[in-house]
């Protein structure tokens, strides 16, 4: 059940999408609002703020409510999973910065890692009438996501730009990096380095978690590891898991215990080096561990073996092919090549 404002907002929302009301013209009053929807007069102003906020009123003191879309909102929705941590404030800076430079407004919105949140800002959104959306989207390697609202919101003709996540989606473009190339690469220094006992920590409702995984796990048997640890977690990474994770993995015997991990991404690699430290064990000296992102994560940053996520560039290309989107032309697929950063966290295993 919604609640009694968001109601009156809703109603008001079709009226003007419908031509009833057009530019200039008065909404209802707040007494004829109050009566018709049997509210009290907060309520009813709280719809309308609602509508103001959304740029899609304007309130004269003493005069009424009137609508205000003459011009084109010129406005894109931009969603993240999480935007006050990790590389996603540095992604929205990045499209921000072109977003301004060609005219635009933009929405910001933090999913928090949740498909409902996601999905309730989507729809708001939409009500307010978006050009475009760039999505992060949360939950992509699984049925909670949100890909089938998504794929309806671009079968009805919003333009929809994908970050981090490659669904193949017709009518969507997307931005991505390759990560099984990540995966991959990853495998192969560990081989040449002589280890042979390796682990991979892995977020398996992230999409490009999953693809870095496999592919880690896959050139590693064709490569011929000895033993291949693979630690999947399912929810945050910020939610202590990976802590829990590195315990079971560092406290097998010596003889057992993995001599280099893949960690999925630099905030686990981070945790994984908490946990080493916290038992006694040195990085790279008893455990070699490469990370991805090259996140900026404090001084653990300068030691850490990672591969490049090019955070603004990301944001600024989603962008840009958005923007070509709302011109008209074709939606774009473009990948971005991580670049490995050799740093201090990889080394031959102990004799």
């Amino acid at each position: 059940m919604l609640p009694k404002y968001r109601i009156i907002e809703r109603f008001l929302i079709e009226e003007i999408k419908s031509g009833k009301y057009r530019h200039g013209d008065k909404l209802p009053t707040e007494k004829e609002l109050m009566e018709k929807f049997n509210a009290s007069r907060e309520t009813v102003r709280k719809a309308l703020e609602r509508l103001v906020v959304k740029n899609l009123v304007i309130r004269k003191p003493g005069l009424g409510t009137f609508v205000n879309i003459e011009r084109k909102n010129k406005l894109v929705g931009i969603l993240v999973q999480r935007i006050t941590s990790y590389i996603f404030p540095y992604i929205a800076l990045g499209a921000e910065e072109v977003l301004f430079t060609n005219g635009y407004k933009m929405f910001l919105g933090n999913a928090s890692e949740d498909p409902n949140k996601e999905r309730q800002i989507i729809s708001e959104w939409l009500e307010v009438g978006v050009d475009g959306l760039i999505i992060d989207p949360v939950c992509s390697a699984t049925r909670r996501s949100n890909r089938d609202l998504i794929k309806d919101v671009v079968r009805k003709g919003t333009k929809v730009v994908l970050v981090h996540t490659n669904w193949d989606m017709e009518g969507a473009g997307s931005v991505v990096l390759d990560d099984w190339y990540g995966g991959e690469k990853t495998a192969e220094i560990f081989y040449q380095y002589g280890h042979r006992r390796v682990a991979v920590l892995y977020k398996t409702i992230h999409l490009p978690s999953v693809v870095r995984a496999q592919a880690f796990l896959k050139r590693g048997r064709e490569l011929g590891f000895e033993k291949i640890y693979e630690k999947p977690f399912h929810v945050s990474e910020f939610t202590g898991i990976v802590m829990q994770s590195a315990y079971e993995i560092l406290s097998l015997p010596e003889e057992q215990r993995p001599t280099a991990v893949f960690c999925y991404n630099d905030a686990t690699a981070l945790q994984f080096f908490l946990a080493a430290r916290r038992m006694g064990l040195k990085i790279p000296d008893d455990v070699s561990v490469i990370g991805f992102d090259d996140a900026p994560i404090g001084d653990f940053r300068e030691i850490l073996t990672t591969f490049e996520h090019p955070k603004e560039e990301v944001g600024k290309r989603a962008v840009e092919i958005l923007l070509k989107m709302i011109e008209g032309e074709k939606p774009e697929k473009f990948v971005f090549k991580p670049r490995l950063i050799m740093r201090g966290s990889v080394t031959y295993p102990k004799k």
